[in-house]
């Protein structure tokens, strides 16, 4: 008997479209981690595939011992299947402030984000003109003093601001306005050992069944998550990007690019697809 595909995603409303009736295949066993957890649950051989944080990707494939050598760990490939992106504001990954917006001192971090830290700090220096300290919640104190602003992604950015906040950025929207490009803040990633054919046939199948029953998913997402349905539905038919095609390539290429500038990335990883 064929052994089932193990396959990690994060727990997000924006995720749900890429996974829809993988729970209740035989032939899968799917997890829901953050997405700090899921790079290492590649690494691990924990998982088949995973919605890996773009970031991580780059991490992953740096030329540190990583690749695949003669008796080595897997290499790991990007699946053109699909991606989380968006070409404009997304709504669930955003910079909160709680002060003068010019005057950043102290910058709290999304403490399950990887790709989403990456880009705030990219934008904060890069739209902002400033240099802040950053720091994530397991690193604070408590009855520390209070952050100037904090990135917030996932589901919890898609309700009401945190009390005390007085602007908000979009980091998607930030982002297409310095670039012009789309942003990806994850996509789907497999180990080169793999069946890379059958995973990805079967997340095709669920990609497409997902975004055909984008109504049924809105309406859960009204019930479990407490958003409007209309809003849940704006958000993944226009707000959230599935494509996978050249020019979110060309936008990962740019955001590595400017990682590795700011000392974010190893500057020796490269984007290494499946079908190539």
């Amino acid at each position: 008997m064929t052994r089932p595909l193990a396959i990690a995603t994060v727990p997000y409303l924006n995720a749900w479209p890429l996974v829809y009736g993988l729970a209740d295949r035989p032939d899968v066993r799917l997890r829901a981690e953050p997405p700090r957890a899921l790079a290492p649950l590649l690494r691990q051989g924990e998982a088949d595939a995973a919605l890996v944080p773009s970031i991580d990707y780059f991490r992953l494939t740096a030329d540190r011992g990583e690749r695949v050598r003669a008796h080595g760990p897997a290499a790991f490939v990007a699946l053109p299947t699909a991606a989380i992106g968006s070409r404009g504001a997304i709504g669930s990954v955003r910079l909160f402030g709680y002060g003068d917006a010019a005057k950043l001192r102290r910058v709290r971090l999304d403490g399950d984000s990887r790709t989403s830290n990456v880009l705030a700090r990219i934008l904060i220096r890069r739209t902002l003109g400033q240099e802040p300290h950053y720091a994530v919640p397991a690193d604070e104190r408590p009855g520390g003093r209070p952050p100037d602003a904090e990135v917030v992604i996932g589901d919890r950015a898609l309700t009401p601001p945190p009390a005390g906040a007085t602007w908000t950025l979009d980091l998607g929207e930030a982002w297409a306005e310095l670039v012009h490009l789309p942003f990806v803040y994850a996509f789907w990633t497999a180990r080169a050992d793999a069946d890379l054919a059958r995973l990805s046939a079967v997340l095709a199948e669920a990609r497409d069944a997902g975004l055909a029953a984008v109504d049924d998913l809105a309406e859960r997402a009204a019930e479990r998550l407490g958003l409007e349905a209309a809003a849940a539905r704006r958000y993944l038919t226009h707000q959230v990007r599935y494509a996978f095609g050249s020019p979110e390539r060309k936008g990962l290429r740019a955001f590595y690019a400017m990682a590795v500038e700011e000392g974010l990335a190893p500057p020796d990883a490269r984007l290494r697809l499946a079908e190539a």
